[in-house]
């Protein structure tokens, strides 16, 4: 049977974030979300949350913008002179291979962001990373080894097929599908060195190739061509307000566009017809 996971990440970003991931998972086809506890709208979408419990909720791990949810004095490596997290992916990446992240930090600083979710009264059906930070060896590590002692028994792995054919015809499909190839590296060396962690992982993904650059024949492309297991589909929904327009962010435009396309009635009908099952990570110990 093929069943998907829709998972609307950056949930507790802004407060269009939040309204645009409710409504996708109201009137389309969004099944889960990713939270970030350091987010502004942390407080809204937890909320929001409460309010929609079908929705499968999980943390969206944050090394890399804003300021974390540990006292700064604890965490150290991970933050700059003005005590927030260094910006930016290759910054991140950078201070892991120099050997100047402390795995103990890292562990500290996931623990404050699950246990702030936790106090907000949400059960965690998995763990992603904003940025995808957690394909870093030293973070992935980190992550595996504190997760299940909160009963988290699911985490993304990012490993995407690129479509260098697709890619041929634009400079940022390739961009994007060089990112893709990449983190699917990663994901592939961290699943070597850590085979027995015990998790739960979908057995497709999608989403880092098109970030930023969805087209409804690619989604169609996707559900015609999903393949059997349990697959995931990244997305980032949100209107282009104000608030969105402030933040540090390449993704603006884009998020109404995805918003559009998950509650796009033809893409509802066509899971239907094609017998795709949607699930939240909440419901993939039943599978």
């Amino acid at each position: 049977m093929k069943r998907l996971i829709v998972n609307a990440d950056d949930f507790g970003l802004t407060a269009g974030i939040n309204r645009a991931v409710i409504k996708g998972h109201r009137y389309g086809i969004i099944t889960s979300a990713s939270l970030l506890a350091n987010g502004p709208g942390f407080d809204d979408a937890t909320r929001l949350a409460r309010e929609h419990p079908s929705l499968g909720v999980g943390l969206h791990f944050n090394l890399t913008q804003g300021q974390p949810v540990a006292p700064v004095s604890r965490v150290r490596s991970l933050t700059n002179g003005r005590g927030e997290f260094w910006g930016t992916s290759a910054a991140l990446t950078w201070r892991s291979l120099a050997g100047e992240l402390q795995t103990g930090e890292i562990i500290i600083e996931l623990r404050a962001q699950i246990e702030r979710a936790l106090a907000a009264g949400l059960r965690l059906t998995h763990i992603d990373s904003h940025k995808h930070a957690h394909a870093l060896p030293q973070i992935f590590e980190a992550v595996i080894r504190t997760i299940p002692e909160y009963g988290i028994r699911a985490v993304r792995v990012m490993r995407e097929r690129p479509r260098w054919r697709r890619s041929a015809a634009s400079l940022k499909l390739l961009k994007q599908n060089v990112v893709a190839w990449g983190l699917a590296q990663l994901c592939r060396l961290d699943l070597m060195w850590w085979p027995n962690a015990g998790l739960r992982m979908t057995d497709a993904f999608f989403g880092i190739a098109q970030t930023g650059l969805w087209t409804k024949e690619w989604l169609v492309e996707i559900i015609e061509h999903l393949p059997e297991g349990v697959s995931e589909l990244m997305c980032h929904p949100g209107y282009e307000d104000e608030e969105i327009r402030n933040l540090k962010t390449r993704l603006r435009s884009a998020r109404a566009i995805e918003l559009q396309l998950l509650t796009d009635r033809e893409i509802v009908a066509l899971l239907r017809e094609r017998g795709v099952k949607l699930i939240s990570y909440a419901q993939f110990d039943q599978v």
